[in-house]
């Protein structure tokens, strides 16, 4: 359930899907056919700005195409294009990769973790301050990849 530190978090990341087009049935018709995503957070019709500005669900990896169409990629990403779905699966991957093996006494390591970590800080929103952090079952990307190594790292 969303909070009101949650509603005004989704109204400060999104905007009214009204105030991007002229027909909002249409675009719910479109919507219920999986043309259109649905917007993140049920029963709030706020969607990214870029909303009609994202290429059609045909070009996301198929294996991310469901959760793009859920809208969930617009809960985690600034802009949820097919290339930050994919370079943000990659940072994880990489992030995930450097603190399985945590050297923080080499410059090397600590400068790759610091860069990998302000990409997917620049790729992603902040997520709302409970139900995002309890909706997963775990915590978002930018708990576990970017705050909590920024902390206990750099």
């Amino acid at each position: 359930m969303l909070t009101d530190d949650d509603v005004r978090y989704v109204h400060e990341q999104f905007v009214p899907l009204a105030e991007l087009c002229d027909d909002v049935e249409a675009v719910h018709a479109r919507i219920v056919a999986r043309e259109l995503p649905a917007p993140p957070y049920s029963g709030l019709e706020l969607v990214p700005r870029d909303y009609f500005e994202l290429p059609d669900a045909g070009a996301y990896p198929e294996d991310e195409r469901e959760a793009f169409l859920d809208g969930t990629y617009f809960v985690c990403l600034v802009h949820a294009t097919p290339a930050n779905v994919v370079r943000k699966g990659e940072l994880v991957d990489g992030i995930r990769g450097l603190l399985a093996e945590p050297r923080p006494d080499d410059e090397d390591w600590e400068r790759r973790l610091r860069a990998q970590i302000d990409e997917l800080d620049a790729l992603e929103r902040p997520f709302s301050p409970h139900y995002d952090r309890e909706r997963f079952g775990c915590p978002p990307t930018r708990d576990e990849l970017i705050a909590a190594p920024r902390a206990q790292y750099l």
